[in-house]
């Protein structure tokens, strides 16, 4: 704006953007500097966010088993009432701990 209160002209200084002739030309450079400006945008990470550290549960270890055993381990980690990861891993450390 200027100093005179009956004067509404905007002047808008626009470096390396070349003559300003029209209406949309003074708000597209307008626009165009103020995005300059802005931060830019970090891209989303994808995938679940890391865990605290301590609280991640370690290292997957792959185990193959028969139908029998898996039968056996299911019946046994449903009448206990935990998954099967729980109960196997309950299992090992009794078994260890022994």
């Amino acid at each position: 704006m200027t100093d005179d209160p009956n004067n509404n002209k905007r002047h808008i200084t626009v470096p390396h953007g070349g003559a300003i002739t029209s209406t949309v030309d003074g708000v597209r450079a307008v626009v165009v500097e103020e995005s300059r400006s802005l931060d830019p945008v970090k891209p989303m990470k994808v995938g679940r966010p890391k865990l605290p550290a301590g609280t991640e549960k370690g290292r997957v270890v792959h185990v193959r088993f028969t139908s029998d055993e898996i039968e056996r381990i299911t019946a046994s980690a449903k009448a206990s009432n935990k998954t099967i990861s729980e109960w196997i891993r309950n299992t090992l450390n009794a078994a260890i701990e022994s």
